[in-house]
């Protein structure tokens, strides 16, 4: 569902941040930092979501930037995060296992939040989760104001992901200082792990001190080798004050980009972050992603209609070909017919004679394979309907490839039950259209909630093509 290339807008109380980087992420294509009037956001919140949008918009416009999607990144002080641990479990089981345990310190209801996880440690013991909420109407405010200004969100995080990320090759804990247009953000991490985190606004140089210091002894049983400093507000004075008060070496948080000095850099360092992480969709286990579901359906719903559309347009001007290739075959033999009669009028000449039947003939045959491919036709709706109404209600389908050509039908998708797997095998032989349905015994490893892939034909397309050789491969057969 998501595409890989995204803009990084990245929300600030007094204004937002917009990062575009190359392809190949070693340098930035569009950067801006626009202020935004007081009584736009709030405490984090959205207030105004038009005049957000249009400010957006303008940013759209002024800059030149044609890409329409985008990776938000909400205000630190808005989210809630906690590091926790969970028994060995199966996969399947691992979000319910998250969403009681998130129960418990959630600090307010869970229908009040949207929340992602994903796994940050595997042990013999279990697993290392680390869990993100968000108040739903807060980030409700961010999507909807991106929406209005016709942009398309792909995936929501926070800066204390982003910056973690940063130091994941690190390998070892590390302490993050970053401060940046008023706003103090500490970080207690270690690869993806967030320990703890804590943001400030307007603190001087000593107050960062002695908070950091609170928070290195609070965290105390995790072991920090390094100090890591970013932003634009990061002066080399409280780098070193910060050193020798916490007894750790500093560095500077540095991505590697080739257009870009250090110093703009760390303007843009926490967007820059986001374009280094891979989009996926909510619930991944291997990603942390706040869109919210509803938002998610929406846009594959979106995609199905466009894939429909595209296939539907694609065999259309296929049909159109055909037809023009045969009408203009007709006009050629009706063409070559008159040139014949009047050529045998004035002189017969039988060889020409021959030739010219040679030449109708090969014309007969080539219109006789285009009727034939045109007999053969289907509309990839028709196939489509036919696999819904076998498809048990249990059953959902996350993506298809459907061969036209040779009738060949491969589908994806996830079943409560190797019931409800068997019944739509079944379901789908028992009709007239559908046939050699094979499904691969690996999808029926688990006993529920089953990532199941399976292959089929389509009789009136697959009939009239010559029979080829079939890659053998071991299936379920529920006969």
């Amino acid at each position: 569902m998501f595409k890989k290339t995204f803009i990084s807008i990245y929300f600030l109380a007094s204004r937002v941040i917009v990062v575009q980087l190359s392809s190949d992420k070693k340098k930035i294509v569009k950067e801006a930092t626009v202020e935004i009037p007081p009584g736009i956001i709030e405490n984090s919140k959205v207030i105004d979501e038009k005049g957000l949008s249009q400010i957006l918009k303008n940013v759209w416009t002024k800059f030149h930037l044609k890409e329409k999607s985008v990776g938000l990144i909400l205000p630190e002080f808005s989210t809630f995060t906690k590091l926790f641990k969970l028994p060995k479990l199966r996969v399947s089981e691992l979000a319910e296992a998250v969403t009681w345990q998130a129960q418990e310190f959630l600090p307010t209801l869970p229908s009040e939040m949207i929340t992602d996880w994903k796994i940050v440690e595997k042990s013999l013991a279990g697993f290392e989760i680390l869990f993100i909420a968000v108040n739903r109407e807060l980030l409700i405010g961010y999507v909807k104001a991106s929406e209005m200004a016709g942009l398309f969100p792909l995936v929501v995080e926070i800066p204390s992901v982003g910056l973690a990320r940063l130091t994941s090759e690190k390998g070892s804990g590390s302490f993050i200082v970053y401060t940046n247009f008023g706003e103090t953000l500490l970080i207690i991490s270690e690869k993806e792990k967030i320990f703890g985190t804590s943001v400030f606004y307007g603190a001087s140089s000593e107050q960062i001190v002695k908070t950091s210091q609170r928070m290195l002894v609070h965290y105390k049983d995790v072991k920090v080798a390094k100090l890591l400093v970013g932003g634009n507000e990061m002066t080399e004075e409280l780098s070193k004050k910060l050193g020798s008060a916490l007894k750790l070496s500093s560095e500077w948080l540095q991505p590697q980009l080739v257009n870009l000095e250090s110093k703009e850099i760390q303007q843009f360092l926490i967007p820059i972050s986001q374009q280094f992480g891979e989009t996926a969709e909510p619930m991944d286990p291997t990603s942390v992603n706040l869109l919210p579901a509803a938002l998610v359906d929406r846009y594959r719903v979106a995609k199905l209609k466009l894939q429909i559309w595209s296939l539907t347009l694609t065999v259309t001007l296929f049909v159109w070909i055909s037809f023009l290739i045969t009408l203009g075959a007709y006009l050629f033999m009706r063409e070559s017919t008159a040139q014949l009669k009047s050529s045998m009028k004035v002189s017969v000449n039988a060889q020409k004679r021959q030739e010219f039947v040679k030449e109708v003939e090969a014309t007969n045959r080539i219109s006789g394979k285009i009727l034939a491919i045109k007999k053969s036709h289907v509309l990839p709706q028709k196939i489509l309907n036919g696999i819904y109404s076998a498809k048990p209600s249990t059953i959902s389908l996350v993506s298809y490839s459907l061969d036209l050509d040779k009738g060949e039908i491969d589908l994806t998708g996830i079943s409560s039950s190797r019931e409800s797997l068997l019944a739509f095998k079944q379901n789908l032989e028992s009709t007239e259209n559908f046939s050699s349905v094979a499904i691969p015994i690996s999808s029926f490893e688990e006993e529920t909630n089953l990532l199941f892939q399976m292959s089929f034909k389509y009789k009136p397309i697959y009939t009239v093509i010559p029979s080829q050789p079939v890659k053998k491969e071991r299936v379920i057969n529920d006969n």
